[in-house]
């Protein structure tokens, strides 16, 4: 009896979850031109190709998940999601890639391993553009986070320039302000702001971003300035993993690098965030209010994560006609 029973709750268990990702697919919206099933004739194995590939990266560096959902983020509020920050430089253009805000930007290898693997499979359909967003999607998923239903079609830029990147993207100093309006330009909310943070959770960073808050955080040039909201121990780890002046060392960007929890609104909230944009993040009573409430164990955060990665996937996609579809997502045709 007591078997049969949990087979009956498996079961009802299991129902209830397709229920709800069905409804949650039903409910969502993509740009115009993009589809859930538009490769399912031209190359139906993409999605697979993809995610063995990520699944390959996160077994060898579980915290390389953090580099896929940062590739999304740099490519899409650039622009648009278009596959531009991919772009190497030329001898009379400087590429995103080469922004002050991309410093130590991680995952382009492996994407060129990826895509290589597509045109394999399918020459000349699959955009780098649409790589991203699949990638960003499926390294989520596997460090432990929500899957979710991408939206596909987007065609490659044939421009890309470091002045864009450094004029969109936030840098790691914004104050909470100057972050919501950042975002605002986007259309996304100071909620979402302090969502899509969250991908803090899982990933490395470079000392690059870090020195200001431990060091120079008044703009004093002076090795005793720190951020004060630190806790002192973790300013202290901080400190000794990124030496004065030292821009290439890396170190986890969350106690749990390596898995998608709300374990990085937990070290918000304890004085714990690394970059000044995760301490500045509970100065005000709204963004306060906001990570408290995803450090709880109940919280919204996994599909308020999920909805604003689909949302950022739908800024500025190239379709139709526009753009090409490269070939190597480092050059143009």
């Amino acid at each position: 009896m007591a078997s049969t029973g949990a087979s009956s709750s498996l079961l009802l268990f299991t129902s209830s979850v397709l229920l709800f990702a069905a409804l949650c697919a039903a409910s969502v919206q993509y740009a115009p031109g993009l589809s859930e099933n538009f490769y399912d004739e031209s190359c139906p194995q993409a999605a697979a190709i993809v995610r063995s590939y990520v699944l390959k990266y996160l077994t060898n560096d579980s915290s390389f998940a953090g580099a896929f959902n940062r590739l999304q983020f740099h490519d899409c509020w650039v622009q648009g999601c278009d596959g531009s920050v991919l772009l190497n430089s030329t001898s009379t253009n400087s590429a995103e890639r080469e922004a002050h805000v991309n410093f130590g930007l991680r995952g382009l290898k492996e994407v060129d391993e990826i895509k290589a693997a597509l045109e394999y499979a399918c020459p000349g359909v699959v955009s780098c553009a649409d790589l991203l967003i699949l990638a960003a999607r499926d390294a989520t998923s596997i460090a432990g986070g929500l899957s979710w239903s991408v939206g596909l079609g987007r065609r490659d830029s044939r421009v890309s320039n470091d002045l864009l990147a450094d004029g969109n993207l936030p840098f790691p100093v914004f104050p909470f302000d100057i972050l919501v309006d950042n975002f605002a330009r986007k259309n996304f909310s100071a909620r979402e702001m302090v969502v899509l943070s969250g991908a803090h959770t899982i990933g490395r960073s470079h000392c690059n971003g870090i020195l200001p808050h431990i060091y120079n955080f008044t703009g004093g040039n002076n090795e005793t300035d720190i951020d004060p909201t630190l806790n002192p121990g973790f300013a202290a780890y901080l400190k000794k993993r990124c030496p004065f002046g030292n821009r290439t060392n890396s170190i986890p960007i969350d106690s749990t690098s390596g898995k998608f929890d709300n374990a990085y609104y937990k070290n918000v909230l304890g004085g714990k965030g690394v970059f000044i944009t995760d301490s500045t993040l509970i100065t005000t009573t709204l963004g306060n209010s906001i990570v408290s409430s995803f450090a709880e164990g109940d919280s919204t955060f996994f599909q308020e994560f999920a909805d604003a990665m689909v949302k950022m996937g739908n800024l500025g996609v190239l379709t139709g006609s526009q753009g090409e579809i490269r070939q190597k997502c480092q050059f143009v045709n």
